[in-house]
């Protein structure tokens, strides 16, 4: 049986070598670690939705002010029109009714996936004088070929879509509707 043993410095030395070798195996974990793709992330676009929101409605109230369709079609052009099924002459007719000094607060907002939801809050004048708030979420999509973010402006891609809803409302069955007339007799 041999008996090995190891002075100060020989338990120093191994200390050491172990220090080494493991700090080299976080170095390599660190590295690799920083390779991987962590929940898509990496494939959002530079501007984010704020951003885009942001620019979409000052093209917007610039487009009001100057009266022109210059300002207006460039915010067309943020419209995801995969899902907003516009055309730009209505895209024109709808911002047309937005009042004078149109202006929007931009809130945070929530991304999930290729999809985010924007926080938005504009005055409007009451019929009873003075203005009220009107608070709401803008959903923006992620535009596949671009790789920038598109303004769902009909909100076409939130909540329920468009063939959920017809599907849903095919297999409601009618409501029972009681007859208003009496019977005979009475």
């Amino acid at each position: 049986m041999r008996v090995f043993l190891i002075d100060k410095m020989g338990v120093a030395l191994i200390l050491k070598f172990k220090k080494e070798f493991y700090g080299r195996i976080l170095l390599v974990l660190a590295i690799a670690l920083t390779g991987c793709d962590l929940g898509d992330t990496s494939a959002l676009p530079e501007d984010g939705p704020e951003v885009v929101t942001k620019r979409f409605y000052e093209l917007i109230s610039a487009a009001k002010m100057e009266g022109g369709t210059t300002t207006a079609s460039e915010a067309y052009k943020l419209v995801d029109t995969r899902v907003s099924n516009l055309t730009v002459n209505q895209f024109l007719e709808i911002i047309k009714r937005y009042p004078e000094k149109f202006a929007v607060d931009i809130g945070k907002a929530e991304i999930k996936g290729n999809q985010a939801l924007v926080q938005i809050s504009y005055k409007l004048p009451s019929s009873f004088g003075g203005d009220y708030t009107v608070q709401e979420v803008l959903p923006l999509n992620v535009d596949p070929v671009t790789n920038t973010w598109k303004v769902d402006f009909t909100g076409d891609s939130y909540g329920m879509q468009k063939d959920e809803a017809v599907a849903a409302s095919k297999s409601e069955a009618p409501p029972q509707v009681k007859s208003e007339v009496p019977p005979e007799g009475e």
